[in-house]
């Protein structure tokens, strides 16, 4: 069931920071080059210990008017587990939703904390009850990479995970 709906909400988050950046974009900078979701590919194609690949990673570099996105992806298993790494440029700007300062919370149904991996800014998202976590982080102020896991037990597992992702050479795209 869990696995399900990481499947069926595949593109939504696309769409939703696609609308964030038309609303945002007035206010940023010019945009540089989008990166081609091929030179993506090879920062989600990573083995991680005690998960296995489910497929092959994918992604999509889309364009509609002056609008570009990028995304890659990939899905992982452990037993009931599930990860899956999305990697997203959009039109080659900063994400002023990762730059804002959110609010902490620690209470017994959820937990959402700021953080750091790797030196660059991140915010942890976990839902004791569904066992869902989300780690996502702003690499450059440019990309955004969210690791998204259900069925696991603490934010752990996603900090576990960041850690074999390149986050200083995915930065070096960002030029």
């Amino acid at each position: 069931m869990s696995g399900q709906r990481l499947r069926t909400a595949r593109f939504r988050p696309t769409i939703l920071v696609g609308l964030l950046l038309m609303i945002f974009a007035p206010a940023q900078p010019a945009p540089a080059a989008v990166v081609n979701f091929k030179e993506l590919l090879p920062f989600v194609d990573i083995k991680i210990p005690g998960w296995t690949m489910a497929g092959k990673p994918g992604g999509a570099t889309l364009q509609q008017g002056k609008v570009m996105i990028s995304e890659a992806r990939a899905s992982f298993k452990a037993g009931d587990q599930t990860l899956e790494i999305v990697i997203m440029d959009f039109w080659g700007r900063p994400l002023p939703f990762l730059m804002a300062q959110p609010p902490e919370m620690d209470c017994s149904e959820e937990i959402v904390r700021t953080t750091a991996v790797q030196g660059f800014k991140a915010l942890e998202t976990y839902r004791v009850r569904d066992k869902q976590g989300e780690l996502s982080i702003s690499v450059a102020d440019r990309f955004w990479v969210k690791l998204d896991g259900e069925d696991i037990d603490g934010l752990a597992v996603l900090e576990k995970a960041a850690r074999h992702l390149d986050l200083k050479k995915l930065a070096t795209l960002a030029k």
